[in-house]
């Protein structure tokens, strides 16, 4: 298994296992998090708080 750094995002995510919630923290302000029950709707949500723009490996959004 491999540790380390794969992403560079401005963002963390985690999960509450307990709950079901995804939250997503923004990585220069912590204090920042938002929750979703998917990925993709707590980085909208922390987006939106941080002034950030969404920026999310969607691939069913693109066309070939």
């Amino acid at each position: 298994m491999k540790f380390g750094n794969f992403s560079d995002s401005w963002y963390r995510i985690s999960l509450d296992t307990d709950q079901q919630i995804f939250y997503a923290t923004s990585k220069q302000h912590p204090e920042q998090v938002a929750s979703g029950v998917t990925i993709d709707e707590a980085v909208r949500k922390l987006a939106l708080q941080a002034h950030q723009p969404v920026t999310l490996n969607n691939h069913a959004d693109q066309t070939a």
